[in-house]
């Protein structure tokens, strides 16, 4: 047996992977579960010093300040912004189960379309409200407020 026949895989230092960070990081119950653990004697600092973007515990909250201005965490911390890869895409990626993946795309298009009408119906609505409550406030009717009350009660109003 050489020295070259044995794998040597860097487990010493291996850190979770992004996807499970991605997730421990999409609700804010578990930012504060992870940030307010009980103390515990088995891990560095008791548990109560730890980095959520690249999850390590740390001694003292010096050494996690330190570690929050390093390289190595601000590039996990712009890893993170992207959000990862989910199985059905890497499939797609290697040609399998495409049909499957255009489909969930379809879906995923026409619930952003949805998103934007919704957007632009939510916009309108806040503008007539804040035509209506400057009519209130300020006891003279804006032009969009009068034509509103008139389309509501059905008066016509001829104007010159």
């Amino acid at each position: 047996m050489g020295r070259y026949s044995v794998k040597r895989y860097k487990t010493k230092r291996r850190t979770r992977d992004l996807d499970l960070i991605y997730d421990d990081l999409s609700s804010k119950e578990s930012i504060v579960r992870l940030k307010n653990q009980p103390l515990d004697e088995t891990k560095p600092g008791l548990g109560q010093y730890y980095c959520i973007e690249c999850a390590k515990y740390f001694e003292t909250q010096i050494s996690l300040d330190r570690h929050g201005k390093s390289k190595i965490h601000k590039r996990r911390v712009k890893e993170l912004k992207q959000r990862p890869y989910t199985p059905l895409e890497a499939e797609a990626a290697a040609g399998v189960n495409m049909i499957k993946f255009m489909d969930s795309v379809e879906k995923y298009k026409q619930l952003e379309q949805h998103k934007a009408e919704n957007k632009e119906e939510y916009d309108s609505l806040v503008n007539q409200k804040k035509d209506n409550l400057d009519a209130i406030i300020t006891g003279i009717p804006s032009e969009e407020f009068q034509k509103q009350q008139q389309e509501a009660t059905g008066e016509v109003v001829m104007t010159d």
